[in-house]
């Protein structure tokens, strides 16, 4: 048995976020990682000549201040970042409209108010609501910790009273109060794929969040993701933790309304003090193969929630005839809509129908010129995505393992028809083409159905509403995307949570008095 002070379930971001906070605080930490390669979503593999970013094209909250900057300050590593085209994050093309999205949220009005006059007050109506908002949820969050709540909290909900009356609200539903124009819809909804739902079921809150945190700073690491998320792993294994490749987590022991112990990769792991899940909630009650160990109600809680829809992405090595600037592409991020009409191309994508599909396109080449190891000399990487379906994948690859390549086969053509749209010629370039399917991620990700994000981000899944970190059992947290919240930050804010939630040791900043009341008496139920 190999004796630990706390064992991580899972090495996706927020696994080695914790467990790179744990180490810095001198606990001796373990993590369990069933993929040779950790950073989940973030890792970054090798093709031929070319190496790729799994599902991740930017990030924000960077700055010295904000989640990953503090981060990086507390385990002491430097990870450069490189800003994105200030006056370009995000270029939205709809048949309608070409438009670029600035950093700033006054810049961006301003952008609208002198490209779309006509609809002026709409514009003024959805800046000042997303901008009030997003106040209300920075106040209140300064107020309660949303994951450790108390019935008091309800309370204080009421004096924010945008924020309480709209927390139920999609995106939507501001587009109709406001009156915003169809074209002007698909401009600012044109950004949907960083949570992959349509303006109709997105939570509005989650939409404020993304597009200010955007607004505010939107980055791609100078030496990409790879050494982003081996800067994280080296803090952990140079302070004394390990961290276990190709060691999928097969059984989780409760007794006693406690964990005892976990079988990974066939051997034994046991924590004094506790045990963190990165892994799925919905996985992790499934390990825990003793259906006494949690009551109904927790067991219901943990597993009642659907899931984000899955993805296709394309990975392309181009050869050095390929000049992205001739393309318009540069250092932001693409979004094409055939249609423009988000909501319909949403729906249909869901149904199964890729024939006419929005994409995703991201060049990193053109994001960083520190591309040794990424692409040959004077060559150029795309990553694209959309999304589709899971069961067909899942179905064939069960079923027809030649149905099933055929089907990827047909899909990939689907997609790249868009790509065309934007690099008629792009067939000419290619070096390099990769794929991979909602089961793919299944696979390699441990995402159940190849979900993008964990838990859907609707209205009712998101707010006070969300999972939290804490289980019935006084040892077991949780910390993936389900759990808190999914993108690269929110991950990683996540694992800071957890750290301080558990060891009442200050990872952001001082921990308050009440919450270190509650994080003891946390630990005396179990220690």
């Amino acid at each position: 048995m190999h004796n630990f002070d706390y064992v991580i379930l899972g090495g996706g971001l927020g696994g080695i976020s914790a467990a790179a906070c744990l180490t810095k605080q001198g606990y001796r930490v373990a993590v369990l990682e069933k993929h040779y390669l950790p950073g989940g979503c973030c890792h970054t593999f090798d093709y031929g000549d070319y190496s790729f970013c799994a599902n991740v094209h930017y990030i924000s909250q960077c700055a010295p201040s904000q989640t990953i900057g503090q981060f990086l300050n507390y385990i002491q590593r430097h990870v450069p970042f490189n800003s994105l085209d200030p006056d370009c994050i995000d270029r939205i093309i709809t048949p309608e409209v070409d438009f670029q999205i600035p950093l700033g949220w006054e810049n961006l009005r301003s952008r609208l108010l002198s490209t779309f006059p006509d609809e002026t007050t709409a514009i003024n109506g959805y800046c000042d609501t997303i901008a009030q908002i997003h106040q209300e949820m920075r106040s209140l969050g300064g107020e309660i910790r949303w994951y450790n709540q108390n019935w008091s909290d309800w309370l204080k909900l009421p004096k924010y009273f945008h924020l309480f009356r709209k927390r139920n609200w999609t995106l939507q539903d501001l587009y109709d109060h406001v009156g915003l124009s169809p074209k002007l819809q698909a401009v600012l909804g044109g950004q949907s794929g960083d949570y992959a739902l349509p303006p109709h079921e997105i939570a509005l809150l989650i939409h404020t969040s993304l597009v200010w945190d955007y607004s505010e700073g939107a980055y791609y690491p100078q030496y990409h993701f790879k050494q982003f998320v081996d800067s994280i792993t080296d803090a952990i294994t140079q302070g004394g933790g390990v961290i276990k490749y190709s060691t999928p987590v097969q059984h989780i022991e409760v007794n006693q309304k406690q964990v005892q112990w976990v079988t990974a990769g066939g051997e034994t792991y046991q924590a004094s003090k506790g045990y963190i899940s990165d892994l799925d909630p919905k996985l992790t009650v499934e390990l825990i193969h003793d259906t006494t160990a949690l009551s109904l109600r927790e067991r219901q809680r943990l597993t009642n929630y659907e899931y984000s829809t899955s993805a296709f992405n394309i990975y392309l090595g181009l050869d050095s005839r390929f000049q992205p600037e001739n393309y318009r592409i540069g250092n932001w991020n693409i979004w094409y809509y055939p249609t423009g009409d988000l909501n319909r191309e949403y729906q249909r994508q869901f149904q199964g129908d890729l024939s006419q599909p929005w994409i995703f396109l991201s060049c990193p080449t053109m994001k960083s010129r520190d591309n040794a190891g990424i692409a040959p000399p004077g060559h150029h990487i795309l990553e694209i995505a959309t999304v589709c379906p899971y069961e067909p994948f899942k179905h064939l690859q069960d079923t027809n393992h030649q149905g099933y390549k055929a089907k990827k086969r047909e899909v990939y053509q689907q997609i790249m028809t868009s790509v065309r749209d934007l690099i008629p010629d792009v067939d000419q370039y290619a070096r390099m083409k990769v794929s991979g399917t909602p089961t793919t991620s299944e696979f390699y990700l441990g995402q159940p159905q190849g979900n993008i994000y964990g838990a859907k981000l609707v209205p009712e899944q998101v707010g006070l509403n969300r999972l939290g970190y804490i289980t019935e059992l006084p040892n077991l947290f949780l910390v993936g995307a389900t759990a808190g919240y999914p993108s690269v930050p929110g991950v990683i804010g996540n694992g800071m949570d957890v750290v301080e939630l558990i060891t009442g040791q200050g990872v952001r900043g001082e921990v308050p008095a009440l919450f270190s009341a509650k994080i003891s008496n946390i630990q005396h139920s179990w220690e």
